[in-house]
């Protein structure tokens, strides 16, 4: 009897094994919830290999960790158990090329009217539309998002509230080439600055330079997987870095660009490639015989790539690179996934702006992680240990705590950050600080600053999850006279680099007009029926100069419908 039972046991599990082989190869969007449930499980030790120095991941990769979850669901609490379950919904079709939980709305033979008062109501996943065979499948949803927010502060009072509505379709070809395409459209009424305000709207082009009362995003890629390789070509939300908050190379503050993507990770190694095209600084060309003004545009891209070695599955150890280069073509040096970028930039005669970054990770007791992670704007060796202004970086170490102190279902996140002066800026080419679009690729503390960031994620239930975070902010700012003219430059912006013969050289952290900047932030999510969300926010700015008593603060309320069927 036990002979069949283990026989049993071990063709299930390599039932299920080959069928995750055949799992979806698009990805799982990097601001899904299922990374930070991911996360819990690696610092309780139930997987391992768990990558997450680069989001997203596909979802093949994902619905292997759900796999590997579900066979440990004893070691869960209850309520990860029942996030589990949902998981399982969700990602049904990744696991066993099975739709028995899905609700497909044009693909029933009643009508849709009685169609959406079903399917609405049931604990399934929805779709508006879905098609497989052996070969193809289609996944077809529609979103919807309802908006409101209240703005108060020492410079804006105001209301905004807005009506965003779209679609999505992903889906693979004969198991080797994934797809997924994402596009949104919002009208809007009340403050456009009140929207400004929100760093995921305020990337969208329309609403910073058109007049019109209405805002779009996109993303969309094709991606080619063969055993541990994958290419992938288009856009999407990239995090790069292993920060527990704003994310120290590559953060969701900036602009989604469009890049070409390759992965391969076998065992304990993982290897990622990127090259993105971004928008430079924004100028205009003025044009007599029109007597109107043109945009001009610089072209401006960024290689970079990382490997990743899971020394034990306690210690993760990562080195990166990251050139940004400007005013030229597509340069075919950074277009190799297998170079060192310094030695190409070096080779083009030092005119690019060069990164080396090394981190760690490290669980020393289980439910805890450490990281460290440095990231150096250029490297000179003789003067390392030197207060020079030629050797910048920046630096953040943080700890992860899952179910501190007996609270079960409760994360806590500490993390510190520092920034030196005039890093991410370039002394050489403008165009070719660590930016898209004008605005930073990662953290947004900027250089000649420090930030203390601390978060706690509380799980009540499988449904309902309540964030809270506070940070403290010191920042030294550069020096302006009342007419807004540069008297003294201490490296307080990625735009103004270090002015050989003119400003002071060596360099003082946290020099200039001190500013001290407290933000609060609460968010909580609940989803009251199953991919129908409401969302509550609350924010509260508050940013004082050192020497001065006026301050500036806002705060900000907000709640949103969200709805993805």
């Amino acid at each position: 009897m036990k002979i069949i039972k283990k026989f049993s046991f071990v063709l299930i599990s390599n039932l299920i094994t080959i069928q995750i082989l055949f799992a979806q190869i698009e990805n799982v969007p990097a601001t899904h919830s299922v990374y930070s449930f991911l996360k819990r499980m690696e610092l309780k030790g139930i997987i391992e290999n768990y990558y997450d120095g680069v989001l997203p991941l596909s979802r093949k990769q994902i619905a292997n960790f759900i796999s590997v979850i579900s066979e440990n669901r004893n070691e869960l609490t209850k309520v990860e158990s029942k996030i589990l379950d949902d998981l399982l919904i969700e990602f049904e079709y990744d696991l066993k090329s099975t739709t028995q939980n899905s609700f497909n709305l044009f693909g029933r033979n009643y009508d849709v009217v009685s169609g959406l008062v079903r399917g609405t109501f049931q604990d399934r996943e929805k779709h508006l539309y879905v098609f497989r065979d052996n070969n193809i499948n289609l996944f077809f949803d529609g979103l919807l998002n309802f908006d409101f927010r209240r703005f108060t502060g020492s410079q804006l009072t105001d209301n905004a509230s807005f009506i965003e509505g779209g679609f999505r379709f992903r889906g693979s070809i004969y198991n080797k080439v994934g797809y997924y395409l994402l596009l949104t459209n919002a009208q809007f009424w009340g403050s456009r600055d009140v929207l400004k305000m929100d760093k995921r709207i305020k990337q969208s082009f329309a609403l910073s330079t058109l007049e019109t009362k209405n805002f779009d995003f996109l993303e969309g890629y094709a991606k080619y997987q063969t055993g541990p390789i994958s290419l992938q070509i288009g856009r999407e939300r990239i995090l790069w870095g292993r920060s527990y908050g704003d994310k120290l190379l590559i953060s969701d503050y900036a602009r989604i660009f469009d890049a070409i993507r390759t992965d391969f990770e076998y065992k304990f190694l993982k290897y990622t490639f990127l090259h993105g095209w971004l928008n430079g600084r924004k100028s205009y060309s003025y044009i007599p015989e029109y007597n109107n003004y043109e945009p001009v545009a610089v072209d401006k891209f960024v290689a970079a790539h990382r490997l990743d070695i899971a020394f034990t599955k306690y210690l993760q150890f990562g080195i990166q690179e990251f050139e940004i280069y400007s005013n030229r073509s597509v340069d075919l040096g950074y277009l190799n996934p297998i170079s060192f970028f310094e030695s190409v930039q070096r080779a083009r005669g030092e005119r690019d702006n060069g990164f080396l970054g090394f981190d760690i990770k490290i669980q020393p007791f289980k439910n805890l992680e450490l990281h460290a992670d440095m990231f150096f704007d250029d490297i000179e060796i003789p003067m390392l240990g030197k207060n020079r202004w030629d050797n910048k970086y920046a630096f953040q170490i943080g700890l992860f705590a899952v179910d501190p102190l007996f609270f079960k279902n409760l994360d806590f996140m500490f993390e510190y950050t520092q920034v030196d002066p005039y890093m991410f800026s370039h002394n050489r080419s403008l165009e070719n600080s660590f930016a898209n679009d004008d605005v930073l690729l990662g953290t947004q503390i900027g250089p000649n600053a420090l930030s203390w960031y601390f978060k706690i994620n509380s799980y009540i239930t499988n449904r309902l999850t309540i964030s809270a975070s506070y940070e403290l902010q010191r920042s030294g700012e550069n020096e302006y006279d009342s007419n807004g003219i540069l008297i003294r430059n201490v490296g307080g912006d990625f735009r103004i680099p270090l002015r050989m013969n003119i400003d002071q050289i060596p360099t003082k952290f946290l020099d200039g007009k001190i500013c001290h900047t407290q933000i609060i932030q609460f968010f909580t999510t609940y989803e009251f029926i199953n991919e129908f969300y409401l969302d509550f926010r609350y924010k509260r700015f508050e940013s004082k100069f050192k020497d001065l008593s006026n301050k500036t603060f806002y705060h900000d309320f907000g709640m949103t419908l969200r709805i993805d069927f």
